[in-house]
């Protein structure tokens, strides 16, 4: 475990070094002051700023719930899917479900849950708790992942990142079909047309907002930005920072409903 997380920690911290190097450290560090001022801007406005955002996603067709703390969102949550007989839920990577422990309430309801990132869906295979912000299953090895796969799924599963993936894949194309609800964070919410932004590498954040009938947003009230270019710039920030990247391989923009 400790050799995994030192060796994946130091593969992103180089790619890190690598594209912030690229990007110039002047023009980094210009860069990072006008997140920090942004930021501070939206916190400071916070309440005009949400309910600018309300009104926008009210006009465009969504709803919009107010939770004060981790009981009230899984009462909602709970709400909306009995509403919608809702037994089966697909689930992009979400820091926030993860604090409030969503899903081990809704599989106490007789709900299903699969969360869809790659590396979730190993942690909750294995019954953990993700060990990192980013890369859940960081601590794991191929090995590791393999050997759970086979107890698990019972399938024949090689230690091999490629073959593995495809395994995860395969099964969870299946459950996007068949899910009543997707759940998701959210990276940024704009004020100004009331837009969720979702940062992913894998894909299936489009695919647990766009496939099942109804989508559920549970998103802190810190992500709010004032505009598009706030998120132009917090996405530049967010990809070499996180991922080590220039930008991510999926940035998703939802406003409204389908």
């Amino acid at each position: 475990m400790v050799a995994a997380t030192q060796k994946s920690a130091r593969t992103a911290l180089l790619k890190r070094a690598e594209v912030v190097g690229e990007f110039g450290e002047e023009r980094w560090q210009q860069l990072r002051r006008a997140g920090h001022d942004l930021r501070l801007h939206a916190l400071t406005h916070l309440d005009s700023y949400l309910a600018m955002a309300e009104e926008k996603v009210i006009a465009a067709g969504g709803h919009v719930h107010w939770a004060r703390d981790a009981e009230e969102v899984h009462r909602i949550v709970l709400d909306i899917a009995s509403q919608h007989s809702v037994h089966k839920i697909v689930k992009v990577k979400s820091m926030v479900t993860e604090e409030i422990e969503l899903n081990h309430v809704l599989e106490d309801q007789g709900i299903k849950v699969y969360e869809t990132d790659l590396g979730e869906f190993i942690v909750q295979l294995a019954g953990q708790r993700p060990s990192h912000i980013t890369a859940p299953a960081l601590h794991m090895t191929k090995e590791e992942i393999a050997d759970l796969f086979c107890e698990k799924l019972k399938v024949k599963a090689e230690p091999d990142p490629k073959l593995l993936t495809e395994i995860a894949r395969k099964l969870l194309r299946e459950e996007f079909l068949n899910a009543g609800m997707g759940i998701s964070g959210g990276n940024f919410l704009i004020a100004e047309t009331g837009t969720l932004v979702l940062v992913t590498n894998e894909g299936n954040g489009r695919m647990c907002t766009s496939l099942p009938p109804v989508h559920v947003a549970i998103v802190g009230i810190e992500k709010i930005i004032p505009d598009w270019e706030s998120a132009a710039v917090m996405l530049k920030l967010l990809a070499r920072s996180v991922s080590g990247s220039k930008i991510t391989a999926y940035n998703t923009f939802i406003t409204g409903v389908r």
